[in-house]
């Protein structure tokens, strides 16, 4: 068994975890940028949530081409209807972002 084929046999568990992550990152995006707007501009507070929001979009971003070249390498967007897939339901904002990459 070479690594393409299991690659390709685990890749609802690589999907899983790479979509967890990307949820994650994202949550963490929002909490800055809510932190962000109620920071008085200029203040310590305000420049770590920057920091914060620009690294988590960075990771967010890193994590959505990860999801990509894994569906070019496996095609699992188009196998969403399995019930080995089932989980990607509970990912619906990081999906919808996913679409219009």
């Amino acid at each position: 068994m070479n690594s393409g084929q299991l690659l390709t046999m685990h890749s609802d568990v690589v999907i899983k975890k790479l979509l967890q992550l990307a949820d994650k990152s994202y949550k963490s995006f929002l909490r800055a940028s809510n932190t962000s707007y109620n920071a008085e501009i200029g203040t310590s507070r305000y420049w770590k949530a920057i920091s914060s929001m620009e690294q988590s979009q960075f990771e967010f971003n890193d994590y959505m081409k990860q999801l990509k070249a894994m569906d070019e390498y496996t095609q699992w967007s188009e196998k969403l209807h399995q019930d080995r897939y089932k989980f990607v339901e509970k990912y619906d904002i990081v999906m919808e972002k996913y679409k219009y990459l």
